[in-house]
């Protein structure tokens, strides 16, 4: 081969490997770039100690944080309310200090229970009289002591279930709470697996709840819940979608449900995905959350959705963000 035939070789394979590579660098800036609207933006901050595993509930367009876990490793009992413009802190909740308690509110009440004080699981409640700005405890929790469960609101009766203990045990019952009689009853369920930490929001007064942990694995079953039947719907996992999350938040807007970061079987992620209850369908097309995180508070104000505090591997957060959907 001469000299001239060497060096045109020598030019055509520089050229297709600089190809290849030019190629393989605009495909990862495909996959990584988000190029659509912004969906997301920064709400007021969280004014007190960045914490993870907060409880949450909302009242008349304020959505109220108690408690939760900090990283000196103290659990909390303060209560801060966020009106979509400012925190204002509260009344101090009047139990115990802890963390991965639940929260609802029913008939202009707010209330808090379970969870951990840092030695065992609880099981008593308390309500909150917004206007009074004062704490009463209620009837306890009827089943077993407790963290890590959900709870929702349909109608004029909440419905707290799910979760497990120190020891890892874990729960697949639900209980009805009548907030004007002070009553629990438990109520039967249909899931297959025990879960906790899994995530929960209501459309139309109809509950819908996944996700969570089982035995160290990602549950895929799903359902809604209308306060007298259970019904299985699609699974969390297809060849299309992945929505097994835990410690994800979740919120409610219109007719939408949204499950937002977590973390799943390969970490925690950024990811925001879609329920649509009319096709039982779920998509992925929203802007991500700028960081991933898990035991954050998820909820709603005004068509609004925000998601505030968590944790980011070992850095606890303070963040708050909003998120209006226009994808």
């Amino acid at each position: 081969m001469n000299k001239r035939n060497w060096l045109v070789l020598l030019f055509v394979g520089v050229f297709a490997i600089t190809s290849l590579n030019s190629c393989k660098k605009d495909d990862e800036t495909t996959d990584t770039t988000d190029n659509g609207p912004t969906e997301w933006t920064r709400a007021s901050v969280f004014t007190d100690d960045p914490r993870s595993n907060a409880a949450t509930f909302t009242i008349n367009k304020q959505a109220f944080l108690v408690g939760g876990y900090i990283k000196t490793g103290n659990v909390l009992n303060d209560n801060y309310a966020f009106n979509g413009s400012e925190w204002v802190k509260k009344a101090e909740f009047t139990g115990s200090a802890r963390h991965s308690a639940v929260g609802f509110a029913v008939n202009g009440k707010g209330y808090v229970g379970l969870g951990y004080d840092g030695e065992k699981a609880l099981n008593d409640f308390y309500q909150y009289d917004p206007a009074a700005n004062t704490w009463t405890k209620v009837a306890n929790f009827p089943g077993e002591a407790r963290f890590g469960a959900v709870a929702f609101t349909i109608g004029n009766n909440a419905y707290v279930g799910l979760g497990s203990t120190p020891t890892d045990k874990t729960f697949s019952d639900f209980y009805k709470y009548d907030a004007v009689n002070n009553v629990w009853t438990p109520i039967t369920t249909k899931f297959t697996s025990k879960k906790t930490n899994a995530f929960a929001f209501v459309i139309n007064n109809v509950a819908y709840v996944g996700g969570g942990t089982s035995n160290n694995s990602y549950p895929e079953e799903f359902f809604s819940f209308n306060g007298t039947e259970w019904t299985q719907l699609g699974d969390l996992k297809t060849d299309d979608i992945d929505v097994r999350r835990a410690n994800a938040a979740a919120f409610a807007i219109g007719d939408n449900g949204y499950v937002v970061s977590g973390r799943s079987a390969s970490g925690v992620v950024t990811s925001v995905w879609k329920y649509s209850p009319s096709d039982d369908s779920w998509t992925s097309k929203h802007q991500a959350l700028s960081v991933a995180r898990e035991k954050a508070i998820g909820f709603s104000i005004d068509g609004k959705g925000y998601v505030a505090t968590g944790i980011s591997a070992s850095t606890y957060l303070d963040e708050n963000w909003q998120f209006v959907p226009v994808r």
